[in-house]
């Protein structure tokens, strides 16, 4: 009795004598073929749609703020990274540093919040949220900045960021009008 199948025979055998091992195999093959096809034709899908391209908003951009207290005219800086639809990176109030938190872009549009401490007084410390909404056409953000929180309402503000090709200053004073 000389067995003179090989190993590969062997195996080949015992999968055609199993039915649920075939089924098993087959359904598994089906899944992968399918779950390639599916990524392929959406990738091809969005090439087609021309799915929506992060615009070139990475870098440095400024802007002339004015604030909604008297004489509060600062230059603001706004420096931006991040890929699809993260936003991050640091932006000024008033002068001072602040990192972006909750950063998105969608499209043309961007928005991000930061966080500042307001004192009054010898008062306690209080938090002051700004609010940062953008559009961008070309090499300006319109941004509509509006600020809850801290010891005092305000306005929404307006104003209109440039790109910026030099570094950011470190921190600003405020411009007289």
């Amino acid at each position: 009795m000389n067995d003179s199948r090989t190993r590969l025979d062997k195996i080949n055998t015992r999968i055609r004598n199993n039915p649920v091992l075939s089924l098993l195999i087959a359904v598994s093959t089906l899944v992968i073929g399918l779950s390639t096809f599916t990524n392929a034709t959406r990738n091809l899908m969005d090439l087609l749609n021309g799915a929506e391209q992060r615009p070139a908003i990475n870098g440095l951009w400024q802007a002339q703020v004015s604030y909604d207290w008297p004489n509060a005219n600062y230059q603001e800086s706004f420096k931006f990274a991040g890929s699809d639809t993260q936003l991050y990176g640091s932006a000024t109030f008033t002068g001072s540093l602040n990192g972006i938190l909750e950063g998105e872009i969608r499209g043309d549009s961007l928005r991000f919040i930061t966080k500042t401490p307001e004192s009054l007084g010898s008062g306690p410390i209080q938090e002051a949220i700004h609010r940062y909404q953008g559009k961008m056409v070309g090499d300006e953000i319109t941004f509509v900045m509006q600020t809850e929180g801290g010891y005092s309402a305000h306005v929404p503000i307006e104003f209109t960021a440039k790109r910026s090709a030099n570094p950011a200053p470190a921190k600003s004073e405020p411009t007289q009008n």
